[in-house]
């Protein structure tokens, strides 16, 4: 629902409260809405020693959009030089396209490993064999099949 904070409008016209769900209890209340949305674009997360943003990042980098075992990296876009865990992340939290991480600077850090938060060049993250070569940790080999959107390949 599209809302303007100047707009004395609540968008009920001239039903009374009790007779109209609140648009966010009529989201929250539905069992198969599974989408999380984020309305401020999150500050960097102080866990991380890399500026990483994300919508409910955990510990190990997994964010409301991808959070399997295996989802434990976050990547480092060239528009912005921020680390997000995913695609997703950049666009809830910036105002601008994506933009890949270009290929002359492949040998400076762009992945990071969520479990032991080592960085990693995109030439290690893209040798690693879908694991982190510093800890072992598997990587979702998954993201294979769309790493045109974070380095330009």
């Amino acid at each position: 629902m599209d809302t303007n904070p100047t707009d004395e409008s609540d968008g009920l016209g001239d039903a009374e409260p009790s007779d109209v769900a609140h648009p966010i209890e009529t989201i929250n209340s539905s069992a198969s809405h599974r989408e999380r949305l984020t309305t401020v674009a999150p500050d960097v997360d102080g866990r991380f020693t890399v500026p990483l943003r994300g919508v409910d990042v955990d510990a190990e980098t997994r964010c409301s959009h991808w959070d399997s075992s295996v989802d434990v990296v976050a990547l480092r876009f060239g528009c912005c030089e921020a680390y997000y865990p995913c695609d997703a992340c950049h666009d809830a939290a910036t105002d601008h396209e994506s933009g890949p991480w270009p290929r002359d600077r492949f040998d400076e850090p762009a992945a990071l490993c969520g479990h032991c938060r080592t960085t990693l060049s995109v030439r290690e993250y893209l040798d690693g064999d879908d694991a982190c070569p510093h800890c072992g940790t598997a990587f979702n080999p998954g993201c294979r099949a769309h790493r045109d959107r974070y380095f330009e390949v």
